[in-house]
């Protein structure tokens, strides 16, 4: 039977939603393979993206809107940045009350280690955040472990800024630089999440082949290399799934899920487990019909063989019911030829 050819979104179906047919999945090439599992971590990234890209513009407008209303004046020159509130308050800390949304803490009066210490702990123990001091700007985002730092000197050589002011600065949030450095913000986080997660996904597929590995061998499954390689792969399709799905909820309400690691191997390695049976229990089912073709095609011989061997006496029958049906012609002659030899004299005697 010639094997059906399947599209990148029937392959995401039959991955999820049918489990016999992973056989044919498990007979993909591995190029094609890797193509596959290469889109979905690359739509993964696209959707990360595009996620933090709507989180920080909801965090730009929401700080132009508090820098308007709660900021009366800023100073930046000579890479230092000061920004004045109307209130006395020395750290100025902007939230939503999403948890999902970036927190930025501003402290650009803080003057000794300790009070900037202090406000970098602060951001560190957020998901999302960033930290603006006097001299630097920090990153914190749930991506990545470390927090990413800019000093402001770094920032004024790259872009030529020397001096800004309160209006200028607002006018900078507004104005097409900022969605210019958004896309390209967009464009860069693509190639950074997909290198990440291209690495975490080929460490998952090893660990889950395996398991793949192990319950096959366990099953009395011996299955090449590509197909437990194909296999691991295609049952980590509904788990990059529910994480797509996870991280926008995620990043919109700020809901989070305890243990939804454990939950992301637990539905891989269900999947693994009940596509190596489902093949087990086809492997059987064609075993059995072959055993019953070979039990019919026995029988078929054995009946073509009585046949011919009746054929054959029948033939043999009747060879021997001609030869004597022959030899009883042939006495009968001799019998006919000797009476007329005894009636020949007297014929001559007249």
């Amino acid at each position: 039977m010639e094997k059906q050819k399947l599209s990148f979104f029937k392959k995401i179906k039959t991955s999820v939603l049918d489990f016999d047919g992973y056989q044919n999945l498990a007979s993909e090439k591995i190029s094609k393979t890797i193509g596959y599992i290469a889109l979905i971590i690359l739509i993964f990234s696209i959707v990360i993206s595009i996620t933090y890209v709507c989180k920080f513009w909801t965090m730009i407008n929401k700080s132009k809107e508090y820098i308007n209303t709660e900021i009366s004046e800023i100073k930046y020159q000579n890479y230092e940045l000061d920004i004045i509130p109307n209130n006395e308050k020395k750290t100025i800390e902007i939230n939503t009350e999403n948890g999902g949304q970036p927190v930025v803490i501003i402290n650009t009066e803080a003057e000794n280690e300790n009070e900037i210490n202090e406000s970098i702990n602060n951001i560190k123990s957020q998901q999302n955040g960033i930290l603006i001091l006097k001299d630097r700007i920090i990153i914190k985002s749930e991506v990545s472990k470390n927090t990413i730092e800019y000093t402001y000197k770094e920032i004024s050589e790259k872009y030529n800024i020397n001096k800004i002011d309160k209006e200028e600065l607002i006018k900078i949030l507004s104005g097409q630089e900022m969605i210019t450095a958004l896309c390209i913000f967009a464009v860069v986080l693509v190639l950074y999440m997909f290198i990440l997660y291209v690495s975490s996904v080929l460490i998952d597929i090893f660990l889950l082949s395996i398991l793949t590995y192990i319950v096959s061998r366990i099953s009395g499954l011996r299955l090449k290399y590509s197909a437990i390689y194909n296999i691991a792969t295609y049952s980590l399709t509904l788990p990059l799934i529910l994480n797509i799905i996870y991280f926008v909820v995620n990043s919109i309400t700020g809901f989070t899920i305890e243990y939804f690691q454990v939950m992301y191997t637990a539905i891989a390695s269900i999947y693994i487990i009940t596509a190596i049976l489902m093949i087990k229990a086809d492997v059987i089912k064609k075993q059995y019909e072959l055993n019953r073709i070979i039990e019919e095609q026995e029988r078929v011989r054995e009946e073509l063989k009585k046949k011919e061997e009746e054929k054959r006496q029948k033939e043999e029958q009747e060879r021997r019911n001609k030869e004597k049906e022959k030899e009883k012609k042939k006495k009968q002659e001799e019998k006919k030829d000797k009476g007329k030899i005894g009636k020949e004299p007297e014929g001559d005697n007249a």
